[in-house]
């Protein structure tokens, strides 16, 4: 049933599609045909008829539908016979080119247009021609009865479109510092039933010079026209502040995973690129419509690219650094769970396009853009049929008419695309699955989506046009839980192609609507020819992360490092005794704890040859290598090692220190110490005989006395040239008497002011759990010493080895 979904989902949108679209017609404009190419050529020849000089002029060409008779008609019954009507057709279904001086300053009044033509969408002819000068131009002063006769004159030479059987009314003068400029208005009587709008034809002087006539309209009240345009100027501001806080919510958490080396940039950039090459490729081709109507003190055609930096800095790169951060936080958030949605999508970024999987999302990406187009425009038919919106031509129609020609819905359309499918889908949903709360992912991308205007359905006002924006999102989302992430996005890009171009292409004629089907067609056949393509290969990709930048790669090889450290440190364990020595009348207990993951201390118990007796003596080694890491615990286990031979032939503790000073010092780095305690237990006779290369003294607790005793035996550490011989001690211990051995990391562990445990703290808890058995004795220590810091991490290594001598033989 997954299999053939698409199959059955594409002519049923189809169907869908054709029925919800005359929702939209009333305000589409109807029979337009003529492209803005066409446009410009026809305004050029009407330009100079006015005495314009196009070729040293800079223009704009803009889709200018009558302001007042759209805000008129919005709710009037009869609006789409509004478009075919002989006074209001030409004046809602028009072009306007607008000509500047290429260097001058675009600052009215002082620099205003040369001059401004319409040409009509329908047929082509002009509605409006007129040269204006500027009020430093000198003319004469004439009168209204000599310019009169004139503007009758003109007016009944010709028949304008727009204007039928225009009616004389009045004239109004305009004086400027060199001449009066004269407005001869001619009011123009309409049959359709717009009761408060008053159109009118223009003959315009400037001075005694004919410069061009124009059709307008007024209130029949005399109120002055109100833009309405507060619903647009939120929609600014709302996607403005919803794409940025995005940004940096996605922004802080690439950061952290930047850092833990979980998410990589190479694929990323690439749709980083692709979504800058978009936004330029897109921003050229509308830069001269894009600047109508703003001013900046400069010439136009700098304002033009003003117009175009704004856009790239405050909207287009903060657009691709979200669908960068997104991709990059979004696969690393899917890839575990959501791999094999990212499969196609994957492949296609690493340049592995001609593959089956990426054929076959994109196959079903085809055959669901209907479906895209038609939920968003369904969605949208809802607010227009309860009366909540009216039908409006923002969207695909002003792209194509207003801004730069078909080929824009197609740059739109991905680009949407992309961003919704990348930043909504990806992102949100990944987020939302993993928190296990992925209805309110769910909701969370279908407001993006709307918010974002992705393939929005063409109403008005904008609060309803994000309301009723949720469709295609919705059906996008759905296609991405049950395909993947390139079907999801395939869909939404033919989606939202066809959801703005329909509605224009089904009221459009001529060239205009054939260069419609070409935008609509050519995207569709290319994305199906791949599709065969990628599926004649019947290579299937499997998703694998392998997307390493530079720094990722480092981080792997800290964490090629760190598993060697780790085996190193399970070599260092090995080193170390498992369990401590089990002796007759005494008990052992002992504590290691690295302050790194490498450690410099050591302590082992060796069992020692005995030549007075049956039973082996044990050999007692406590070392600290002068601080820790990986080169400290080398030296350790060299230390281990040197120990072990050496004890198989002359185990006395002098011998022993003696052999393990020339090993540390031939072997060892320069400036590297080794202190080293090393004594031998008679367990049978509890004495020890012991010698100390500059180790802490052990303590000995006298049961008998409750006193501590420093068993002292000076030495210099191993590795420092010195001139005297080690010395050899022996002790005798008592029932009840303890042997604590102790490296400085429990000293010297310091609390949240640096103050140090230090020997007299130490002390004093040994005497007072001296009479406990070795296992108390060392967790009481070690409590203290945790308490005293306040659970701080060791800045150096701990050891501890507690003796309990219970009886004697």
């Amino acid at each position: 049933m997954k299999r053939l979904l698409p199959w059955f989902a594409a002519p049923l949108a189809v169907i869908v599609l054709l029925l919800v679209l005359p929702v939209y017609q009333p305000a589409q404009p109807q029979g337009a045909a003529v492209t803005r190419a066409e446009a410009q050529r026809v305004a050029d020849r009407a330009a100079r008829d006015v005495g314009i000089a196009t070729e040293r002029a800079w223009s704009t060409l803009v889709w200018w539908p009558s302001q007042i008779l759209e805000k008129e008609l919005r709710h009037h019954p009869r609006r789409a016979d509004a478009w075919n009507d002989p006074v209001l057709g030409p004046r809602l279904n028009s072009y306007r080119i607008t000509y500047y001086d290429p260097v001058k300053p675009k600052a009215p009044p002082q620099w205003p247009p040369l001059g401004v033509v319409y040409v009509g969408t329908r047929t082509g002819e002009v509605t409006t021609a007129r040269r204006v000068l500027r009020q430093e131009d000198t003319g004469a002063n004439a009168t209204e009865a000599q310019l009169r006769p004139r503007a009758d004159a003109f007016v009944q030479s010709r028949a304008f479109r727009g204007a039928p059987f225009p009616q004389w009314e009045s004239a109004r003068p305009t004086v400027v510092r060199g001449r009066t400029d004269w407005v001869f208005r001619y009011r123009v009587p309409m049959k359709f039933p717009l009761q408060n709008v008053v159109p009118y034809l223009n003959v315009h002087f400037a001075g005694n010079k004919l410069v061009g006539w124009s059709l307008s309209e007024e209130y029949a009240d005399g109120r002055p026209f109100d833009d309405d345009n507060a619903g647009e100027l939120l929609s600014t501001l709302l996607q403005f502040g919803l794409l940025f806080i995005l940004l940096i919510a996605l922004l802080i958490i690439f950061l952290r995973k930047y850092h833990a080396g979980e998410v990589g940039v190479g694929a990323a950039s690439v749709l980083f690129i692709l979504m800058i090459v978009l936004a330029i490729t897109g921003s050229m081709s509308i830069r001269a419509s894009m600047s109508e109507g703003t001013g900046m003190g400069v010439s136009a055609p700098l304002t033009s690219w003003a117009m175009v930096v704004f856009k790239l800095l405050f909207a287009d790169i903060p657009i691709a650094l979200i669908v960068f951060l997104a991709w990059a936080v979004g696969e690393s958030i899917a890839r575990e769970r959501w791999g094999e949605r990212l499969a196609a999508f994957d492949a296609i970024l690493g340049r592995d396009v001609v593959n089956m999987t990426a054929g076959r999302a994109l196959l079903h990406g085809v055959l669901f853009a209907p479906a895209v187009a038609a939920a968003a425009l369904l969605a949208g038919a809802i607010g227009v049929m309860t009366g909540n919106a009216w039908p409006s031509h923002n969207g695909g129609t002003l792209d194509v008419l207003y801004l730069g020609g078909p080929g824009l819905p197609v740059l739109r359309s991905l680009a949407d695309a992309i961003c919704a499918a990348i930043a909504g889908l990806l992102f949100l949903l990944a987020l939302a699955h993993r928190r296990r709360v992925l209805l309110l992912g769910i909701l969370a991308a279908i407001v993006f989506g709307a918010i974002t205007a992705t393939a929005p359905p063409p109403i008005d006002p904008y609060p309803m046009r994000v309301l009723f924006g949720f469709g295609a999102t919705a059906a996008a989302i759905a296609i991405f839980l049950g395909y993947d992430l390139l079907a999801a996005t395939t869909a939404l890009f033919g989606g939202s192609l066809i959801t703005l171009i329909a509605p224009l292409l089904s009221v459009a004629r001529g060239d205009l609507a054939q260069g419609l089907v070409l935008a609509l067609a050519i995207p569709f056949v290319l994305l199906i020819l791949f599709a065969a393509i990628g599926w004649g290969t019947r290579r299937e990709v499997v998703y694998t992360y392998d997307d390493l930048a530079p720094h990722v790669k480092r981080i792997i090889e800290r964490e090629r490092v760190k598993a060697e450290i780790d085996a190193a440190n399970r070599i260092q364990a090995a080193l170390l005794p498992l369990d401590a020595p089990q002796l007759e009348g005494a008990s052992v207990a002992s504590h290691y704890r690295a302050a790194t993951e490498i450690g410099g201390d050591y302590f082992d118990f060796l069992a020692v040859r005995s030549l007075d007796s049956a039973r082996d003596d044990i050999g007692i080694a406590f070392g600290d290598v002068s601080g820790h890491g990986l080169t400290s615990g080398i030296v350790m286990a060299m230390a281990k090692s040197a120990l072990l031979v050496q004890i198989e032939n002359d185990p006395s503790p002098r011998a022993v220190l003696e052999v393990l000073n020339d090993i540390v010092m031939k072997t060892a780095p320069k400036r590297m110490l080794m202190t080293f305690f090393f004594g031998i237990l008679d367990p049978q006779a509890q004495t020890l005989r012991f010698s100390s290369a500059g180790h802490l003294d052990p303590y000995v607790y006298r049961a008998a006395t409750g006193a501590l005793e420093a068993l002292s035996s000076w030495g210099f550490p191993l590795g420092v040239r010195r001139r005297e011989p080690f010395r050899e001690h022996s002790v005798t211990f008592e029932a009840g008497d303890r042997l604590i051995l102790y490296s400085d990391g429990l000293i010297e562990a310091i609390d949240d002011d640096g103050e140090p445990f230090g020997f007299e703290r130490f002390e004093q808890v040994i005497t007072g759990s001296g009479a406990r058995s070795a296992d108390e004795i060392k967790k009481t220590l070690l409590a203290a010493i945790r308490k005293f810091t306040r659970n701080r991490p060791p800045e150096d290594d701990q050891t501890l080895v507690v003796f309990a001598f219970n009886s004697v033989f």
